[in-house]
């Protein structure tokens, strides 16, 4: 027994004739056909034979009695694929054709054509369905490129002209069998020797631009999962796009505040690290502290200013702004917050009060950082240490 190949199915599957016709060429360099699939053929490698193929579409198994009749008129079976049946026979034999009848064939690929016509109206509407969902998750969305940024944006529109050459694919076929079947029913019998080398080259080209994409949707799942990472914001200084409480507080009796604690992680003293195709650089950083002897503005309970700072290192830095306006929009929950806006000669800032809630939104270039404070330390005092750290990183 020779060593098996495979070889990409790159035509419609039910293009008879340009299969029938590459099967045939196939066996001439020493390939010949053992098993076939949606995306394969197998061949078993041997000595070149001339060999003639015939396709035939048979709604039930045939029986052996129907087996024989077809090798009594020169034809063995090669294998099957559903009601996809692939016969061949030496080209040196004599053999009969198993369809003499071009309008008998054609009628008997009615309920085939039914059935793909079926199958394309169905997925028709689930494509529908499937791009107003991704319509509506990204262009009805509040935040729209925040969301972009921290969902699988690029792995979702990937999908969406993955399944659009699905559907394509779907199309490509249903006309296949319904021109084949018009073709028959003119009278016109299959063309056993027509060229597949033009249909083959052109679903070639589409399964190098695709194929590829199908792999890139599978791997950016795993990338994001292995580079996500959370851990523990160490006391000591860091490389990290923050400003510490220490230097905004400027307080020695400042010391921290301990929180839920999960799989060795201060939950309210915490690096989270994200990464995204759109934004390969993501942090949310969180720091609480408390002050002893201190009390609020109120004198309700003892001072324990809060960080949070959001960074983002964009692949676009056109994205920037739009970015910045989410984070507003998703982070200053009060409609009637003044934002200011102040331009700096280098970059862009945002600032907003919510009583003792003070938010810092900036970007410059690629870079955006939200900087969210709870104390009583005054905006102005803060902001010079944002654009620092934002200049720096």
């Amino acid at each position: 027994m020779g060593k098996f190949v495979k070889r990409l199915m790159l035509d419609d599957m039910y293009a008879l004739g340009r299969n029938e016709a590459w099967f045939s060429d196939m066996a001439r360099k020493g390939l010949h056909l053992k098993k076939i699939g949606r995306i394969f053929g197998y061949f078993e490698n041997g000595e070149p034979r001339e060999t003639n193929y015939r396709i035939d579409i048979i709604k039930e198994n045939p029986s052996q009695e129907q087996l024989d009749v077809y090798h009594d008129c020169g034809w063995d079976i090669v294998t099957n694929n559903r009601d996809f049946y692939i016969f061949s026979a030496d080209a040196k034999t004599s053999t009969t054709e198993l369809h003499t009848d071009p309008i008998e064939q054609g009628l008997s690929l009615s309920d085939l054509n039914k059935r793909l016509r079926n199958n394309l109206i169905m997925m028709s509407m689930a494509m529908m369905l499937f791009l107003g969902m991704m319509f509506s998750v990204y262009f009805l969305n509040k935040e729209p490129f925040l969301f972009m940024i921290k969902g699988s944006f690029v792995q979702q529109m990937l999908l969406v002209v993955v399944e659009l050459y699905v559907f394509y694919s779907v199309i490509r076929n249903y006309v296949a069998i319904r021109n084949l079947k018009k073709s028959l029913l003119q009278g016109n019998s299959i063309n056993h020797r027509e060229d597949f080398r033009k249909a083959r080259l052109t679903g070639g080209i589409l399964a190098a631009i695709f194929l590829p994409l199908a792999i890139v949707c599978i791997c950016i799942p795993l990338v994001e999962i292995s580079k996500r990472q959370d851990y523990t914001l160490t006391e000591n200084n860091t490389n990290l796009p923050i400003v510490r409480l220490t230097e905004i507080e400027q307080n020695p009796k400042l010391r921290r505040e301990r929180g839920y604690t999960s799989n060795n992680v201060d939950w309210a003293n915490r690096v989270s690290y994200d990464w995204s195709l759109l934004a390969p650089v993501q942090y949310e950083i969180d720091e609480h502290g408390i002050i002893e002897g201190e009390v609020w503005g109120d004198n309700s309970e003892e001072y324990s200013p809060s960080i949070t700072t959001r960074f983002f290192k964009l692949t676009f830095g056109n994205m920037a702004e739009k970015l910045t306006f989410d984070l507003i929009s998703r982070y200053v929950y009060r409609d009637d917050t003044e934002i200011k806006a102040i331009n700096h000669s280098e970059l862009k800032m945002y600032l907003a009060e919510e009583g003792i809630r003070k938010h810092i939104f900036t970007y410059l270039d690629n870079k955006v950082m939200h900087v969210a404070y709870y104390g009583k330390r005054p905006i102005e005092d803060i902001i010079p240490m944002v654009e620092m750290k934002l200049l720096e990183y």
